[in-house]
């Protein structure tokens, strides 16, 4: 951090995620150490590898695997706060609650997403029952639903979307396709059902021409799509999932999405935030709408592009670019363009990525043995050591 009489400018960045990792390790490569000091403060010690809740669930992944200590994460030059941020004052300081106010010149939002369980009704209950309800965006129910899929022996499985935006959309479709190839290979799928819900008009991916490969691979592998169910209630006792025109699906097994949101932090700093608690940025330049030293990274912003560390990533090397760019005394030119990848897994062994951007190009359907490597063995050491730290890709 600056100390007293220093003139160089303070960098902070709040939450210590994929996001704000990636964008203190972007900002240290591009601005030198007598270029500005950059602060990250993150109340856990530990940073958690999210895309490997999936593939826990089928003991792709190990546990000890999905998390190391975020010191050994960031590289040299970079102060560290272990502690809790509790408000941004758009003034220009970030206040926590045992290191007193930390001041910035540019601070960079990368709080994440809240995933909150007070909605669906008994949803919170069900969670911490741990019989038939169970949400693998959280490490301990993954564990139980992991345990319950292996004791699982017919009878209807649910992957349920609560609402809109969430982390890596195509997961709950990965995870009912992983599931329906999980009863296949264990010779019981004649005595099971399975059933996607979403609340949206179609199964996420919903950019085409990945939406409707998406349906045609859910039907022929005769899983049932219910769109526009946005769940209401849950009745873990009766095995019932009610929405709010009330309609029910039963189910033995529910695999839920919770609803998203901003931070706390975000919604108690005046002047932020929109009414869900996402960061108010332009799209294109990540730069908060009404304060020009502001930015947001990752899911913490507003942007109508999906929640992946892939697309924190490039937003991670924009900002740099221009923070570095008026630090020097320019205006800040680099932009980014929504550019993002979405992977589904489709089986044990295949696995396609969904590329796209604001415009809406994108690369090929192939679904590949070579994907599925990728995404499951090489994938994790390069995020380890080389995407977090800004040493893989631009």
């Amino acid at each position: 951090m600056i100390r007293p009489g220093e003139k160089k400018k303070q960098v902070v960045i709040v939450g210590g995620g994929s996001a704000g990792i990636m964008a203190a390790n972007r900002l240290r490569k591009q601005i030198g150490s007598e270029g500005a000091a950059i602060v990250l403060i993150e109340k856990n010690s530990k940073h958690f590898y999210h895309p490997g809740l999936l593939t826990l669930l089928f003991d792709i992944d190990r546990q000890e695997d999905l998390s190391r200590d975020i010191k050994d994460l960031l590289v040299r030059g970079i102060t560290l706060v272990t502690d809790e941020a509790r408000k941004i004052n758009l003034q220009g300081t970030v206040s926590t609650a045992r290191s007193g106010t930390i001041p910035f010149d540019y601070v960079i939002i990368a709080t994440g997403a809240k995933l909150t369980t007070d909605e669906p009704e008994a949803l919170k209950e069900g969670l911490k029952n741990g019989r038939n309800v169970f949400s693998f965006y959280f490490l301990e129910s993954a564990l139980k639903l992991r345990d319950a899929l292996k004791r699982f022996e017919g009878g209807t499985i649910v992957s349920c979307i609560c609402e809109m935006p969430i982390r890596c959309a195509a997961t709950p479709v990965s995870f009912i396709l992983l599931a329906e190839a999980e009863m296949r290979r264990r010779g019981i799928r004649d005595k099971c059902r399975f059933i996607l819900t979403t609340p949206d008009s179609s199964v996420p991916p919903s950019i085409e021409p990945y939406a409707g490969y998406v349906e045609r691979l859910l039907g022929e592998r005769g899983i049932e799509v219910k769109i526009e169910f946005t769940p209401t209630r849950i009745d873990a006792k009766k095995g019932s999932c009610e929405d709010f025109l009330g309609e029910k699906i039963g189910f033995d097994l529910l695999a839920i999405i919770p609803p998203h949101s901003g931070a706390d932090i975000i919604q108690n700093s005046e002047g932020l935030a929109d009414p869900v608690g996402w960061v108010t940025c332009d799209k294109s330049t990540l730069r908060h709408r009404d304060f020009d030293n502001v930015y947001a990274i990752g899911d913490a912003g507003n942007y109508p592009t999906a929640k992946t560390f892939s697309a924190a990533r490039r937003q991670a090397a924009v900002i740099a670019r221009r923070i570095k760019e008026r630090i020097n005394g320019g205006e800040g030119t680099a932009v980014y363009d929504g550019n993002t990848v979405v992977p589904l897994h489709t089986g044990f062994g295949s696995l396609f990525f969904a590329e796209f951007d604001y415009a809406q190009s994108i690369s090929a359907i192939k679904e590949s043995r070579l994907y599925w490597l990728w995404q499951t063995s090489l994938l994790k050491r390069l995020y380890w050591n080389f995407i977090l730290k800004g040493k893989f890709f631009s």
